[in-house]
């Protein structure tokens, strides 16, 4: 099953906050989370695919983090 932009955001926030040296805030999860998607784009722009559909999901992903 595929994920939604705002799914995705949420499992990624999701998977910062619950790191094994313990408890990160949600906020410092959220900044980690936006710093990977911003690396994700970028590479993807690098790569200059033709197909922008995952470039538009990690765009979507990246509003939904700031919506939060």
């Amino acid at each position: 099953m595929e994920l939604t932009p705002k799914q995705k955001a949420e499992e990624l926030v999701e998977k910062f906050s619950d790191l094994e040296d313990g408890e990160m805030y949600i906020g410092k999860a959220k900044q980690c989370v936006l710093i990977t998607v911003n690396e994700i784009i970028k590479i993807k722009l690098l790569w200059f695919q033709k197909d922008t559909k995952d470039i538009d999901f990690w765009k979507e992903v990246k509003e939904e983090l700031l919506k939060m």
